[in-house]
């Protein structure tokens, strides 16, 4: 893991909104407590809270999923640094290859984030996809109904009551 020390980084108090970066005035949630992020981690956090706000998306009780995208984010980008570093394959005093056990956490980790990624609105299609959602019940909560027209058409026909 990385090497570097846990420093407490100031945050508002419970309630509380931390000002974003960029002035925008929007507030961005503190981290749950007992988060346990790190500078780097805090870093990110804001960094992603700020992407979703500039996307219109609101997380004021997204902070639980986004420390986890953090924690998984940066255990990722530890076990990358070490297949870079030690390379992702070993051979054993015999002679056959076998996977590092930080290469098996790093495919693991970046399978975990291609999961989380969408689901937090973190990619460029689900964010295409939340507007088109957005766009389609603009107008008075409209949602398209699937039996509308089969509907429509029995109201439609006389009664064949005798």
């Amino acid at each position: 893991m990385s090497e570097e020390k846990l420093t407490v980084v100031p945050f508002p108090a419970a309630g509380e909104k931390h000002e974003d970066a960029a002035g925008g005035g929007s507030g961005i949630p503190p981290p749950p407590p007992g988060s346990h992020l790190t500078t780097t981690g805090r870093r990110l956090y804001i960094w992603i809270c700020e992407a979703l706000i500039a996307d219109g998306r609101k997380i004021d009780a997204a902070g639980i999923q986004i420390v986890m995208i953090v924690h998984t984010f940066l255990a990722w980008s530890d076990d990358l640094k070490l297949c870079l570093e030690l390379k992702r394959y070993a051979v054993s005093e015999n002679g056959n290859r076998f996977e590092m056990p930080h290469s098996y956490n790093e495919r693991n980790a970046r399978q975990e984030i291609k999961r989380e990624l969408p689901e937090a609105c973190l990619t460029v299609m689900s964010q295409i996809e939340a507007r088109l959602k957005e766009s389609k019940t603009k107008g008075g909560g409209y949602q398209d109904d699937l039996f509308g027209d089969l509907v429509e058409h029995g109201q439609s026909r006389p009664s064949l009551s005798a």
